[in-house]
């Protein structure tokens, strides 16, 4: 690359009007005048590194100074061409990944795993420069194949997050000019046939509430399963964000799990800072909570305390004013939620389990604690999966909160340890399936799929209408029955003629 100086000037020519620049005749004398400048043609082969055909400087004194403006310039490029050449898929993610300062924790947990246990042990020792489509393809079927010897496999799902850590990287690598073009661009992936969210329904939500509604967290298990808060968006709610006049819950903070670390931060997105209208149920159940709350607080007195934890910068913030807390006035720890919210579920329609096998033939049974009085007509689960039917006569107790049920007749199968008698026990469901079973019930009640989208802080109703789209069904044949009905016609053919 050579570097080419001139001097110029800004004198007019009288008669045009413009700019004579190098054939001033000033430019001649002895007598300084004008200023210097330089260029540079970048080669074809660099234009995408440095973004640009040729490079320019201006507005210098001297001839010299001019020139070492140029040199310095020209040292950039050519140390950025070496980098560039030399630079492997490793070191370039390492670099990335340092960069990315704005990444929420979780995010960037899942980054590091990515690039840690599968993207740099495969490719990265290839130049970043001759990263190809070829590579990545081979990346997948590695990834596949060790399926064979792993415990714990690789699905489709896990293979599209490490492609998604690849493809964003590679993005800014394009947008920095570090490569001309995407390679993961046309890269097929395993098919992933993503199981339909299947929640709990209507009568379900409504006996699990019925059973929490004895218990200190009641209102928190009914903003998740009627209101489709996210879990650390319920643990991270104050009581400053609660309008009761106008039955509006605003969400500005979560409390979330990290890889084992707890922390305080901003909603997953923007649309997740969002107001959440309450219904008056709800805002009663929220009163009788601040009036329990208020009793523990003033029983402990100064040392009511919500704790402290970091935010996404790591710097720590002082928790106040959180609705729901321990007895202590401490945050609750996400986790507890979701075990605490198991542990209320599986009670719903339990009477007992049992504590020791039984064979076929015998007539009685030993049981633990029992949640309803015995005597009935019980069906038998294993693993929530119901297995058969008895019919207990007689309770007669035993040490501590055990008892010995009596069977009308003989057992014709065996029961294990740990079977459960009961009637419509719940089947087994996550803490986030609350959500989810509050955006079936939205739109199972024909609430519009955009307004439901805001009420979950999904960033568009695209989203939602993609988890969702197995519950559109019932509207989607309601809409059907309308176009036809709303077409006039002098012949009707319905399903029933067809079958005669």
């Amino acid at each position: 690359m050579e570097i080419r100086t001139e001097r110029r000037c800004g004198c007019r020519d009288p008669q045009t009007g413009k700019q004579l620049s190098r054939r001033c005749p000033k430019l001649k004398g002895k007598k300084p005048h004008g200023k210097w400048s330089w260029r540079i043609d970048v080669p074809d082969e660099l234009v995408l590194l440095v973004g640009r055909t040729g490079l320019r400087g201006s507005g210098f004194a001297t001839k010299d100074s001019a020139e070492k403006d140029a040199e310095d310039k020209l040292a950039i490029v050519r140390a950025g061409q070496q980098h560039v050449g030399t630079l492997t898929v490793s070191q370039y993610l390492d670099e990335w990944l340092a960069g990315k300062r704005r990444l929420r924790p979780t995010t960037r947990r899942g980054y590091e795993t990515n690039i840690r246990l599968h993207l740099k042990p495969l490719i990265g020792t290839v130049p970043l420069s001759g990263l190809r489509k070829a590579h990545i393809d081979a990346l997948i079927r590695r990834l596949e194949d060790s399926n064979a010897t792993r415990r714990r496999k690789i699905g489709p799902k896990t293979i599209a997050e490490i492609f998604g850590t690849l493809r964003a990287a590679l993005n800014d690598a394009v947008d920095n000019r570090l490569i001309s073009f995407n390679p993961c661009n046309g890269v097929e992936l395993p098919e992933n046939d993503r199981a339909e969210v299947e929640p709990w329904e209507a009568k379900e939500i409504g006996r699990f509430l019925d059973e929490a509604a004895g218990d200190r967290l009641s209102a928190l298990f009914e903003l998740i399963a009627l209101h489709g808060l996210r879990r650390g968006e319920a643990c991270g709610g104050t009581w400053d964000g609660l309008d009761g006049e106008t039955g509006v819950l605003t969400i500005r903070q979560q409390i979330t799990d990290s890889g084992g670390k707890i922390g305080v931060w901003p909603p997953k997105t923007r649309s997740g800072r969002r107001k959440v209208d309450l219904d008056v149920y709800t805002l009663g159940s929220l009163a009788a909570h601040r009036l329990a709350q208020d009793a523990e607080r003033e029983s402990l007195g100064t040392a009511w305390d919500n704790g402290t934890l970091p935010d996404q910068h790591g710097r720590s913030v002082k928790l106040d004013g959180l609705i729901f807390t321990r007895t202590d006035g401490r945050y609750l720890h996400p986790e507890y939620i979701t075990s605490h919210m198991w542990h209320i579920a599986k009670r719903v329609g339990l009477l007992c389990r049992l504590t020791r096998a039984a064979e076929p033939g015998d007539t009685v049974v030993i049981v633990g604690k029992r949640y309803i009085a015995p005597e009935g007509t019980w069906t038998i689960y294993r693993g929530r999966e119901p297995v058969g039917k008895v019919t207990v006569t007689a309770c007669a107790r035993r040490r501590g909160a055990g008892a010995v049920l009596t069977l009308d007749r003989p057992l014709s199968f065996p029961l294990q340890t740990g079977d459960e008698l009961g009637r419509d026990l719940l089947s087994r469901r996550r803490l986030h399936d609350l959500r989810h079973s509050s955006a079936s019930i939205q739109l199972a009640e024909g609430v519009d799929l955009t307004l439901v989208s805001k009420r979950l802080g999904h960033s568009s109703p695209s989203i939602t209408g993609t988890l969702y789209a197995h519950l559109l069904r019932p509207a989607g044949q309601a809409a059907a029955e309308k176009v036809a009905a709303a077409v006039p016609r002098n012949v009707r053919r319905s399903s029933d003629d067809r079958n005669r």
